[in-house]
C-alpha cells in the first residue's frame, strides 16, 4: 500500500517537474507578455508617449520568443487572440512590429546590453551602421502634433536613430500621408487629423 502511494507521489512530482520545465523553456510566457503590451484597452489609457517604452519591451519579448522557436509573426498572432485585437488594427500593428524587429536587427540592438535595456523599456544604442553610438528614439510616423489620437498607437511608432528622428521632426511627405490614410481607413485617425496631415503635406 505504501509502495503504491510512493509511486503515485513520485509520478505526480515528475509530472509537475515536466510541466514546469516545459513552461520555463517554452514561449508561452512571451506570448502573454506580448499580449499585455499590445492590448488596445491598456494602450488607450496611457499618458502622452506612454507606448514608447512598450515598443522597446515588445522588441525584447518578440526576440525572446524567437529564441524559443516561435517566430515573431506567430507570437503576435497568438497574442492578438489573447487580447482580442481585431482587424484592421491588428494587421497594422503586426506590420509595424515586424518592421521594428527588422530595424532592431539592422541597428544591432539585439546584443546583451541592449536587450537588457529594451526589456525594461529603455532606449537601445545603435551598434551598427553610420549612426553607431546614438540612442534609438521612438518616432511617430504621423506626427503627434497633427494626430494626438494615435500617439500611443503601436501601428504609428517606429524606431529611429536620434539624428534621423530629430531631422524628421513633424515633416509630412508621401509616406506619412499614405500612413495617415491607412490609419484613418482603420478607424484609428480622425477626419480632422487627416485633414491636418493633408494641409501639412501641401505646404
Amino acid at each position: 500500500m505504501r509502495t503504491g502511494r510512493r509511486k503515485i507521489s513520485f509520478l505526480f512530482g515528475l509530472i509537475i517537474l515536466l510541466f514546469g520545465g516545459l513552461w520555463k523553456f517554452s514561449p508561452i510566457d512571451d506570448v502573454r507578455n506580448v499580449s499585455d503590451l499590445t492590448d488596445p484597452l491598456k494602450l488607450s489609457g496611457l499618458g502622452e508617449r506612454g507606448a514608447n517604452s512598450r515598443l522597446n519591451k515588445l522588441i525584447f519579448w518578440l526576440w525572446h520568443a524567437e529564441q524559443r522557436g516561435l517566430a515573431p509573426e506567430t507570437t503576435l498572432n497568438w497574442a492578438f487572440r489573447l487580447n482580442g485585437q481585431q482587424e484592421p488594427q491588428a494587421g497594422l500593428v503586426r506590420e509595424s512590429l515586424l518592421r521594428n524587429v527588422k530595424i532592431a536587427r539592422q541597428l544591432g540592438l539585439l546584443d546583451a546590453k541592449n536587450l537588457e535595456d529594451l526589456r525594461h523599456g529603455r532606449a537601445g544604442t545603435v551598434r551598427e551602421g553610420p549612426y553607431k553610438g546614438e540612442l534609438v528614439e521612438i518616432d511617430h510616423i504621423v506626427p503627434l502634433s497633427l494626430a494626438p489620437e494615435v500617439g500611443n498607437e503601436l501601428a504609428n511608432l517606429e524606431m529611429l536613430p536620434r539624428t534621423l528622428n530629430r531631422r524628421k521632426s513633424n515633416r509630412v511627405n508621401e509616406r506619412q500621408l499614405a500612413h495617415a490614410e491607412r490609419l484613418h481607413n482603420a478607424g484609428l485617425l480622425t477626419q480632422t487629423s487627416l485633414l491636418k496631415v493633408h494641409q501639412k503635406f501641401a505646404k
